[in-house]
């Protein structure tokens, strides 16, 4: 299927318009919508759709800028970071930048994937809201003359706010060091950083669900083992300690205690636990699903605190900035410093959607 870059190429002045001026206008103006420069582009350059509005298209328009600009990221054709800065298509460099960052941002463990729901939020706080499951425990009533009531569900703002957290990396990239590498390889560092962004928030998930979100009681330890050894019996309790309809999802750990779990005698035969050869032949722990959920290594988690939790109700996101990056650092000082950046906050939706299992 051929790709139609006729609106590519007509957009393709004024992105060379702009690079010779330094203008990032394009960028103040994506801001002020709360979007992305990419998802500017797709205004001026729509991407083709099917009937359900889904893009059908190889290429999106950042892409197609990336095409009639002859920008090549990889393979023998691959151009440098120079010639990036020095072309007409300067101007795209901040976005290529974030673009390539995100995608090593769910390259290794992506932490949308631990998320129930993101929203947008305005303000500097957030009033978390939460689901009450006390009284929806009980089994359904039926009413009758008596009058017996139905159990109550019920959606209640938390005693407090918090506040949103602004969370980072800032990159220093000497341009007389960086300005020689080709794309395919500079590319790679962005990957880098964008999978520590992800742990970063790995990181703040684990000990928000573990401790609450400051509004939220801390996780309820469900451990009754012996004291110092976690057990396959205490990983199923954890497991079973979920009342329906949340279930054990995911389970989140350091890497002493993740490697405790791929240790135990139950996961060593592949005949009664079909994934342990596909640990032993990608060594991907993240292919295991002992008791059907999934192995999050955390890299601050509190040794012998197993976090579990149910990722389809437990989290919220409340962001009030996507993760941005400092286009006008990127453009003026050519990458010497710039800070990648994103405002956002968890809290807790549903209390008993996770528990600890501390031994």
């Amino acid at each position: 299927m051929s790709i139609d870059l006729t609106a590519a190429r007509n957009l393709k002045s004024t992105i060379v318009e702009h690079s010779r001026a330094a203008n990032l206008s394009l960028y103040h103006e994506a801001q002020e919508l709360g979007i992305t420069l990419s998802e500017m582009l797709e205004t001026l350059d729509p991407s083709p759709k099917d009937v359900n509005g889904k893009p059908v298209g190889e290429l999106d328009a950042f892409e197609r800028q990336l095409a009639v600009h002859d920008i090549r990221a990889a393979g023998n054709g691959a151009i440098t970071v120079e010639q990036f800065f020095v072309g007409g298509a300067m101007i795209l460099m901040p976005e290529y930048i974030l673009r390539e960052i995100r995608r090593g941002y769910k390259m290794v463990q992506d932490p949308t994937e631990l998320i129930a729901v993101t929203v947008p939020e305005s303000g500097p706080t957030v009033r978390p809201i939460y689901i009450s499951t006390e009284n929806a425990k009980k089994s359904v009533a039926k009413r009758a003359s008596g009058g017996a009531a139905y159990p109550r569900v019920q959606l209640l703002y938390r005693d407090k706010e918090t506040a949103i957290i602004d969370r980072g990396r800032q990159f220093d990239f000497a341009y007389k060091i960086v300005k020689n590498q080709k794309l395919a390889e500079f590319r790679v560092f962005l990957w880098w950083i964008g999978a520590q962004l992800a742990y970063d928030e790995v990181d703040s998930i684990y000990t928000m669900i573990k401790d609450g979100d400051g509004t939220s009681p801390a996780a309820t330890d469900v451990f009754t083992g012996q004291a110092g050894t976690f057990a396959y019996t205490d990983l199923v309790h954890l497991a079973s300690s979920f009342d329906v309809p949340a279930r054990m999802t995911h389970i989140l750990a350091n890497r002493a205690d993740i490697e405790t779990i791929l240790n135990m005698s139950q996961f060593q035969d592949p005949h009664t636990f079909t994934a342990a050869s596909l640990f032993q032949k990608s060594g991907n722990y993240g292919s295991l699903l002992p008791v059907n959920a999934k192995l999050v290594a955390v890299p601050s988690a509190t040794a012998t605190e197993v976090m579990a939790m149910d990722a389809r109700f437990a989290i919220r996101e409340s962001v009030s900035q996507p993760l941005m990056i400092e286009a006008e650092k990127v453009i003026e000082r050519k990458l010497e410093t710039a800070v990648v950046s994103k405002e956002s906050v968890y809290t807790v939706m549903v209390d008993d959607a996770r528990k600890l299992s501390d031994y």
